[in-house]
This record gives structure tokens, sequence and C-alpha cells, in this order.
């Protein structure tokens, strides 16, 4: 990081926004355990920075006002279950003139609503699943569903705008027009928010590490295993995801061929510049039926636990490790927001 062309704005106190995670209920499956807080903490504060935490909750905006850092590194996820949930802290953030780590709000309002962002990307020329949107109970009904399956495809019916995989279960993926109609109708009573319904790509599916402002790069790729052999198709589901240690195995992408690798990256950099994303992201995708890469899903605020988030684990599957992935997010937000970083360093 070249910190001679970034103004002198010190930073002393550094912020972690957060939606602390306090049960296993599937309405905070998106939020954060305590040990990724503190492993993030622990981090900060190794550059010598003091640290203040901040959870979202009903006294968020009180306590984010009388104490307020120079800078927040944002995890948190949101309150509630509208689209633009993720919206709610950077929107703060923004309005007190607080600089924060990570995308803006329009984008990660965007991003956490799937159709919106496919329908952007696939007029931005970055490959995507074909999708249809179910937002009505009645339009269950419409012939068209039937002519979905002409070609023998199948389809993941999910939730229009959640993460963490959060509504995709093992039988998500469907092959029929009566299996449609049944995963879509639960997701319109148990979510109350639209039915997506996308293209289930057959082959490997990986995940993207991509950082930078202006020129981002990727830092690796990781391919998504079951551990053993599975009936039928593979799918990250949220039961793989809650029982990873038991379900999953994790490569880095040096098994794929090297055309396949250079496409995968170039379709995740498409990505990342076409919704403007900032500092750190990361981008699922999976190889089609002809072996080329669609992106899936983005991810603009990814999981950071050490142990089980899977952009840690990439990383570290790529040659990093933990220290080094939260250094990087720092020095590309504060080179970014034009905060000055040399000065605050303690090199250990």
């Amino acid at each position: 990081m070249d910190t001679e062309d970034v103004p002198l704005i010190p930073v002393k106190t550094v912020g972690i926004t957060f939606n602390l995670k306090t049960g296993h209920s599937e309405e905070e499956e998106e939020y954060d355990p305590l040990e990724t807080i503190l492993a993030l903490k622990t981090e900060v504060e190794r550059y010598g920075f003091d640290v203040l935490l901040f959870n979202q909750d009903d006294n968020f905006l009180e306590s984010l006002s009388k104490n307020r850092p120079d800078f927040v590194l944002n995890i948190a996820e949101g309150r509630g279950n509208t689209r633009s949930r993720e919206a709610q802290v950077p929107c703060i953030l923004e309005s007190l003139g607080i600089p924060y780590s990570g995308s803006d709000a329009l984008a990660l309002g965007m991003t956490l609503d799937k159709y919106t962002t496919g329908q952007y990307l696939r007029a931005r020329g970055v490959a995507v699943p074909g999708q249809v949107l179910l937002d009505r109970l009645d339009r269950l009904e419409d012939p068209m569903l039937e002519t979905l399956f002409r070609e023998n495809r199948r389809y993941i019916v999910k939730p229009r705008w959640e993460g963490s995989s959060k509504g995709v279960f093992a039988d998500s993926v469907v092959s029929n027009p009566s299996k449609l109609r049944e995963r879509a109708r639960f997701i319109l009573k148990r979510y109350d928010e639209p039915a997506l319904v996308e293209e289930f790509l057959p082959n490997d599916e990986v995940t993207v590490a991509v950082a930078g402002n202006g020129r981002p790069r990727t830092l690796g790729i990781m391919r998504i295993l079951p551990r053993e052999e599975c009936e039928g198709v593979f799918l990250y589901s949220i039961e793989r995801k809650r029982q990873w240690r038991e379900c999953m195995r994790y490569e880095n992408g040096d098994a794929l061929p090297r055309p396949v690798r250079r496409a995968i990256e170039a379709e995740a950099l498409k990505a990342f510049e076409a919704l403007e994303l900032r500092d750190l992201a990361r981008i699922d995708l999976r190889l089609d039926w002809d072996g080329m890469p669609r992106v899936i899903d983005v991810n603009p605020l990814p999981g950071l636990n050490p142990e089980f988030g899977d952009l840690p684990i990439l990383f570290e599957l790529n040659g990093g490790d933990y220290q080094s992935l939260i250094r990087i997010l720092l020095e590309e937000a504060f080179s970014r927001c034009g905060l000055l970083w040399k000065d605050a360093v303690r090199h250990a």
C-alpha cells in the first residue's frame, strides 16, 4: 500500500459493528457468534488501535453516537427480514460521517436480493443461471412452469433475499413441476418473501475471494465438495453448512484445469466490478453443463469466523492465514477512505 498517496487522517479508535448470535434459531442464522467478534478484535488490536464493540441492538444508535469511533469494521447483517437489511448499519454510519470497511449501502442492499443481482449481472455480461420469480401463490398455477422441465433440467428453489444458505435445504433441488410448486409454496409461506427458481448447475461449486478497489484481484479459489459421495446432486445446503466438519471437504482450486480457473477468476472479477463492491468479498460460482462457471451468489459481507468461515478457510488453503486476511481488509479500507495506516501500525 502506497501511504504517500493517503491523506493524513489519523485513526486511533476502531469500532466493530455486528449482530450477535445468541442462540440457534433460524432468525439468527446470518448473525455472528462471540468468537468471531473477539477474533476480529484481537486482530485489530494487533496494530495498536483501541477497539469498541457495537452490537446492533435497540441501543445501537445511541451507543455509536456517544462513543464515536474513527473507523468501523462492519460485519452487521441487519435486523428483521427485509431485503435491504444489510444496508441498515452502513446507512447509519454514512449519516454520521463514519468511514467503514466493505461495500456501501447500495451494494449490500442489492446483493442480498438474489433475483435483482442475477438480472443486473446478466445485463452487465456476467454469466449467471436462468431465473424465474414466483412472488405470489397464484403464480404457482402458471402453465409456464411445466415448460421449464422440457430439457430434463433441474432447478433450485430458494428465498429471494436470504444469506448463509438460509432456506436452502437438501430437498431444494427439484426435477418436476409438482416438486417445484411444493418448494415454492413452502418458501412463500415460511419466509414471507418471493421464491426464486434458478437453474441448478450440475458440476463443481467453487468460491473465490476478491480484494481491492479500482483494480481488484483474486486471493484464491476454493472447491466445495461433499466429504462422501452423495446420492443424487450435491447441494451446499444449510444442513451441510451446520455440520461442515462431518459433511464437507474443502480444497483449493489447483485440481481444476488452468483454463477453468482463469474463467472462474474472470467471472468473479467481472461480478465484483459490475456491482462496484469494495475492499473484500466472496463470489460463489458453479460450473454448468459445459464446465463453464456461472455466478450463483455474491457475498460482500463474507463470514469471517477464523474456524468455519468459508473465506478464512479459502485463504488458508491458498497459503494465507487469518492475520493476513484481516490486514488486507483493513489496508484496503484505510486506503480507500484516505485514512492514515502507517503511524497506527505496531509492527510486532
